[in-house]
């Protein structure tokens, strides 16, 4: 994301598109990792790398939460 934006002052917006952006950016970081993971890693970076996307799935899930 380019800009910072606060989760909290878009979680009771009317307007959807900044909510809607900010879940895009997440499933992109969740994409990102997966094509990443695909291409094949080292044992140590494949760790990292399935600890990132670990985080990435539960920062979907909480957006999930917040918006709904």
């Amino acid at each position: 994301m380019n800009n910072m934006v606060s989760v909290l002052d878009i979680m009771d917006s009317a307007f959807y598109g900044s909510q809607r952006n900010v879940r895009d950016e997440v499933f992109e970081m969740d994409s990102s990792l997966r094509k990443l993971m695909d291409t094949g890693l080292t044992p140590d970076d494949m760790k990292k790398a399935q600890d990132v996307r670990s985080a990435v799935q539960a920062a979907g899930v909480i957006l999930d939460k917040l918006f709904a």
